[in-house]
């Protein structure tokens, strides 16, 4: 039987009847294509079809080089009309990079004899050979990136030998093994892992991806761990040609990618509840005793017991209750018998799944110190749709709080730039129509001049007051954060926002008087130099507003909305007095 592998491998490698096929590699972000990894395939009808069985055959008889060499020319061949800006994945064994046919530049010929660029071709080991001499095999790799060859390191996370492989050849791809991905979802170690693979590249800038995405729950896992790129057959199967993208399923990533952050990003304690529900299994009124103390020996995760009757919650037992009652004397023989509606406490707190999760948190920490840390129970239209903690409350409650510090400005307290770009691309893609409207104070660095920087601080948090409180008036949905000096943004999911525009305008015009000498309010000007360093009369500040109306999200893109709302304040910005102009995105 071996000679007739072999007899099969050396026909294979002589007639060149190795198949390439392409299987996408998409961001886990928007569900753009980063590459294709090639993959080889022998025959259909061959005892060699699988390519398991092939590259053991060849490296069994010493023709590894020959059938690698086979299988990245095909690789490239196939390709070469179809590689735009996409990246393509070359899988290579490590024992390859060794053999001295593989210094010699034959992937550098092809490349050039198509015209291709070597920064578009990753060289993706695997991590199927064992690795001894680590120095020496990172000065092979080395010299490659030297050539402008990127490396993937594929199957990390499968053992120890993939992890040392990692942190000692610094690769600029990892590639999670297929065995960490699947059913992540219901696996907490594994999650763990993966959160600290995806530690790990973002402090080494490497970029991480996930193969052997399935099913929808394993993609969605991934995304919220951070995973920036994935594959599998849930996204795309290998194809003899670049598959093009399933809108349904770029627009579903995009989603939940966008969910994911407002999760992470949100800065407000508006969150809804739902955000942090768990689904807990529950049980009704009429259970046994015996079977709730089975469900408690063979779930220690959770601390109280659920009780719904017709899908309407009627009460909660807490698993110290349960457990104290059953301990008493006779307590086993009264309760493991009889329905647990006996211990029932049929007055817990129950929320709707939409309350925010500042009002929850503070109706939780309102009860009496007895019912302090039970679960709290919440309801989608009265029915059950899950639990949260005291615990789950506080994390998100700090996590928010901290991501508000962070990103806010440390003047104005008002969002920043990071949180200012996410909202703008929330607006974007689930807000239209919406109106973007950026602020700018004229004449505030001659302010800053004459009256000092103290000063300036004090003009810009009073103009951060007065818009929030002009939005908080006009319109209960907003966002309003601080660019940076004098300038501000707000985005409001409506057009009509003139009557918004013309208060701002109005108190800052009752305001600002305020902010200079009984002198200069007389005068009307200040005098100071200008940038010739002359001097010249300045008028006193003013606001502009620039308001962008976005109709439909087609062709729009947060830097495209910022050009246009520049087009729009440069126009505003043409005389010196309070003015907003109202332009249509087009």
């Amino acid at each position: 039987m071996s000679g007739n592998y072999l007899k099969e491998l050396n026909n294979i490698i002589s007639n060149q009847l190795i198949t390439s096929v392409y299987q996408p590699i998409l961001s886990l972000r928007d569900g753009s294509v980063l590459g294709y990894e090639a993959l080889s395939r022998g025959p259909a009808d061959s005892i060699l079809a699988s390519p398991e069985k092939l590259f053991e055959i060849a490296a069994k008889h010493d023709k590894s080089w020959k059938l690698d060499y086979l299988c990245r020319k095909t690789a490239i061949t196939t390709a070469k009309n179809m590689l735009t800006n996409q990246l393509l994945f070359l899988n290579v064994e490590p024992k390859i990079l060794y053999d001295k046919r593989f210094h010699q530049g034959t992937t550098k010929k092809l490349l050039d004899k198509y015209q291709l660029n070597i920064d578009n071709i990753i060289f993706e080991v695997t991590e199927k050979t064992a690795i001894d001499d680590y120095t020496n095999f990172r000065a092979i790799l080395d010299n490659y990136r030297n050539q402008g060859y990127r490396i993937a390191l594929d199957d990390v996370g499968s053992g120890y030998s993939g992890l040392t492989l990692l942190s000692r050849t610094s690769p600029q791809f990892i590639k999670i093994d297929i065995e960490l991905i699947r059913n992540i979802h219901t696996d907490k170690t594994k999650q763990a892992i993966v959160k600290a693979l995806v530690d790990v590249s973002n402090a080494a800038h490497m970029t991480i991806i996930a193969e052997g995405i399935e099913i929808k729950e394993e993609l969605l896992t991934l995304i919220t761990l951070g995973v920036q790129y994935g594959q599998g057959f849930y996204l795309s199967r290998p194809a003899p040609e670049f598959n093009a993208l399933d809108e349904e399923l770029t627009q579903f990533i995009k989603n939940a990618y966008l969910k994911k952050e407002e999760f992470t990003m949100n800065t407000r304690l508006s969150t809804p509840i739902s955000e942090i529900a768990t689904r807990q299994i529950y049980f009704s009124s009429d259970t046994l005793g015996k079977e709730i103390l089975t469900y408690l020996h063979s779930n220690h995760d959770h601390m109280d017991i659920i009780i719904v009757d017709d899908n309407c919650p009627i009460g909660l037992i807490s698993r110290e209750f349960f457990l104290s009652n059953l301990a008493t004397n006779y307590g086993m023989s009264i309760y493991s018998n009889r329905p647990v509606k006996l211990l029932i406490d049929t007055n817990p707190l129950i929320l709707e799944y939409t309350t925010p999760v500042e009002q929850a948190t503070k109706a939780a920490m309102a009860r009496n110190s007895e019912h302090v840390y039970d679960s709290i129970i919440i309801t989608k239209d009265n029915e059950y749709f899950g639990i949260t903690t005291i615990k789950a409350l506080l994390e998100i409650t700090t996590k928010i709080e901290l991501n508000r510090a962070k990103n806010a400005n440390p003047l104005t307290g008002l969002p920043g730039n990071q949180i200012i770009d996410w909202e703008s691309n929330r607006y974007i893609n689930h807000l239209v129509p919406f109106s973007a409207i950026y602020i700018d104070l004229d004449n505030f660095k001659v302010y800053n001049d004459v009256y000092g920087y103290d000063a300036g601080d004090t003009v810009l948090a009073t103009t951060a007051n007065i818009l929030s409180q002009c939005l908080k008036r006009s319109c209960t949905e907003h966002f309003l954060g601080h660019i940076g000096g004098d300038d501000f943004i707000t985005f409001i999911p409506s057009v009509d926002v003139e009557g918004i525009c013309k208060n701002i305008i109005d108190q800052f015009a009752k305001e600002s008087k305020t902010f200079y000498s009984l002198e200069h309010q007389k005068q009307g000007y200040v005098t100071a130099k200008n940038r010739s360093d002359k001097i010249e009369q300045f008028p006193l500040m003013t606001i502009s507003l620039a308001v962008v109306v976005v109709n439909n999200n087609k062709n729009i893109t947060t830097k495209k909305l910022a050009a246009k709302s520049a087009e729009v304040k440069k126009i505003c910005k043409e005389t010196w007095e309070n003015n907003f102009i109202v332009k249509n995105y087009n």
